[in-house]
């Protein structure tokens, strides 16, 4: 049998984005080992609860899955040699097949496989979001671009998922093959516009019906930015120069900004919140499984983000036909064409301008024109292109 190995940083990667690769290489007849941190609240996105409850759903299904000690941390090298050495013992078991997620586990992963790669095991690596693109601090490009260029040349296939990673590989990475994947992928069918009890919902969340519900969805870490935004509804609900900001102090009154995620920032978001007098209107739910609800529920989706690389959480927001603004980054750019829709992620003057010109507008043909534009990025064609490399 056909031996396939998936490697991220954390499980929730695996959770989050490979559910459909792990279905298609069941399906393919590969057997399947699935390695990742299966064990640290650092770093994995939702509770170890849920990972547990998600690593015993895939022995369930037939993977195997093995514990490695990856940290997120560039810095942490003893962790980086551990999980290095812990993957060595894994590339000795005759894999045909590796498949891996996430810039620091990948490199360590491809480090490892060398030998084997050369002996015929082939490499698959999926990009989400390079950490180099234009804009990025001079340490991403020092840092990160040096180790994916070198790696690349143990990479049989790289996988990218937005156009401007894709053009950037094609012209200085040495991968076999460098392929344009749309996004991750998003089964359109799984959301229904228009089936959530709207005011049901924001009643549980105690907000009023004259109030605007701004919604974020991310992990709590500063690359996500949520705390752009509770700057800019200090901005407005404070007065400062309420013109200039673009939302007036007693519109800003009306405004609540509800966050989903969790992560190492929280405490420092809840502090800045009520330092600058806005905790009231900030909301933070933490993990949450209903998020297409809460979209629905929201006026506005806002998606701060400095660094992408093609958001789901975004495109779920689209997918419901929520209004959404957005950062005016790689990826973001893609989903989001519209420019008056997009803020500069380190302007907070520019973020509040934008958000009071999307609540005050009728965004109805730009909601349409992004439920639509989704075709793109539908998973059947995702698989398709799966199913290809998997062969």
């Amino acid at each position: 049998m056909r031996k396939a190995l998936m490697t991220a940083s954390m499980a929730s990667m695996l959770d989050d984005f490979n559910r459909s690769n792990i279905r298609l290489l069941l399906e393919a007849g590969y057997e399947v080992t699935l390695a990742a941190n299966f064990c640290s609240e650092k770093g994995n996105t939702r509770p170890l609860r849920k990972i547990t409850a998600f690593q015993e759903e895939m022995e369930a299904q037939g993977c195997r899955v093995v514990q490695v000690d990856f940290s997120r941390d560039p810095g942490d090298i003893s962790s980086h040699l551990k999980s290095y050495r812990q993957l060595k013992r894994l590339a000795g078991e005759g894999f045909t097949l590796v498949h891996c997620h996430a810039p620091i586990s990948a490199v360590l992963t491809r480090l490892a496989f060398r030998k084997e790669r050369r002996e015929g095991t082939r490499v698959i690596y999926t990009a989400h979001g390079f950490h180099f693109y234009k804009g990025a601090p001079a340490k991403n490009w020092l840092l990160y671009f040096p180790l994916e260029w070198l790696c690349a040349r143990w990479t049989d296939i790289l996988n990218t998922i937005n156009r401007e990673d894709y053009k950037r590989a094609q012209r200085w990475l040495r991968a076999g093959k460098i392929t344009y994947l749309p996004g991750v992928g998003i089964d359109i069918r799984r959301f229904r516009p228009g089936s959530t009890d709207r005011e049901a919902v924001r009643r549980r969340l105690g907000i009023g019906e004259n109030e605007k519900m701004l919604l974020s969805v991310g992990e709590l870490i500063r690359r996500k930015n949520q705390e752009l935004v509770i700057r800019a509804l200090a901005l407005s609900v404070n007065g400062n120069n309420p013109r200039e900001s673009g939302i007036g102090a007693e519109s800003g009154r009306n405004l609540c900004y509800v966050v989903c995620g969790r992560g190492r920032m929280q405490k420092a978001l809840e502090t800045l919140a009520e330092r600058l007098g806005v905790a009231e209107q900030v909301l933070f739910l933490g993990y949450r499984t209903d998020i297409a609800e809460l979209c629905q529920a929201a006026d506005l989706f806002v998606f701060p983000s400095l660094q992408e690389g093609l958001s789901m959480a975004l495109m779920e927001a689209l997918a419901v036909k929520t209004p959404v603004v957005c950062s005016d980054i790689r990826g973001n750019r893609e989903l989001v064409p519209e420019r008056e829709l997009r803020f500069d992620p380190k302007d907070v003057r520019d973020t509040a301008a934008c958000i009071r010109r999307a609540l005050d507008a009728d965004l109805s043909q730009s909601v349409e024109a992004h439920y639509s534009a989704l075709g793109k990025y539908r998973l059947e064609e995702v698989e398709r292109i799966m199913k290809e490399e998997y062969a």
